[in-house]
């Protein structure tokens, strides 16, 4: 399998162990728009597209947005991995997957962990799965990953680092935002990133305007957001009898 048949990328392909060591990166007013605003939120404002599926996060508490820096390995190796490590710096964000998708083994650890926060990287997502949990808590990276495993990943192999890569379930170019919090992940494209902070931003000041001051005031959010008419529209009713007395009336 080449690069471009994980990706789903560019057709120009490149040969397996390059390592880009450069991509675009986001300008810092556009990060800041980030600083405040939920994965739930973006994702929404994105049409609710571009969220990692089955990722969740391994350090409590953390939350993180940073610029896209990608590592694709083959699979039962991180070794792009640790050499994207000596590519990232601070304010990246590390996206890592593998040429078959996701892994069961673990590809991430304690010392990774250290090493990350060393220099500087804002998180890491990974397509696989990350051992030493009670160091990673303590160590408190952000890192989102599938699940905890004690089962050991080689470092004999090279991949691909910097190219497009599709994890999760969603598509990751080098240089696109990444927004991650406690529910999740998304990845935001970066020629997109203004424009979804603002609409995001918008949904936010409009639901803690006008949504959830009626809420607070006793309105069910089936009337406020009107699906009260969506009900009816597909058939749907209130039936004023106890569900085995029904035909009675």
């Amino acid at each position: 399998m080449t690069s471009g048949e994980r990706t789903g990328g560019p057709t120009r392909l490149h040969p397996r162990g390059t390592v880009f060591t450069r991509a675009p990166r986001p300008g810092e007013e556009v990060l800041r728009a980030y600083d405040d605003l939920a994965v739930a939120s973006v994702h929404e404002a994105m049409g609710q597209r571009n969220l990692l599926r089955g990722v969740r996060p391994l350090a409590p508490g953390t939350r993180a947005v940073g610029r896209a820096v990608t590592a694709l390995d083959l699979s039962g190796s991180n070794l792009t991995l640790h050499a994207m490590l000596e590519v990232a710096g601070p304010g990246d964000f590390l996206v890592w997957t593998s040429q078959h998708g996701p892994v069961d083994s673990a590809v991430w650890g304690a010392n990774v962990s250290e090493s990350a926060a060393a220099r500087g990287l804002a998180g890491a997502v990974i397509e696989g799965h990350a051992r030493d949990i009670a160091d990673i808590e303590r160590v408190g990276f952000p890192l989102w990953a599938l699940g905890v495993t004690p089962a050991a990943t080689g470092k004999t192999r090279t991949g691909w680092g910097n190219v497009p890569v599709v994890c999760g379930g969603a598509y990751v170019r080098p240089g696109d935002l990444v927004v991650a919090d406690g529910d999740g992940v998304a990845v935001v494209p970066l020629e997109d990133a203004a424009r979804v902070a603002e609409a995001a931003a918008a949904r936010d000041l409009r639901e803690a305007t006008t949504l959830t001051p009626r809420v607070r005031a006793g309105a069910s959010l089936f009337a406020v957001r009107d699906w009260s008419q969506n009900f009816p529209a597909d058939g749907g009713r209130f039936v004023d009898a106890a569900w085995d007395r029904a035909d009675e009336r």
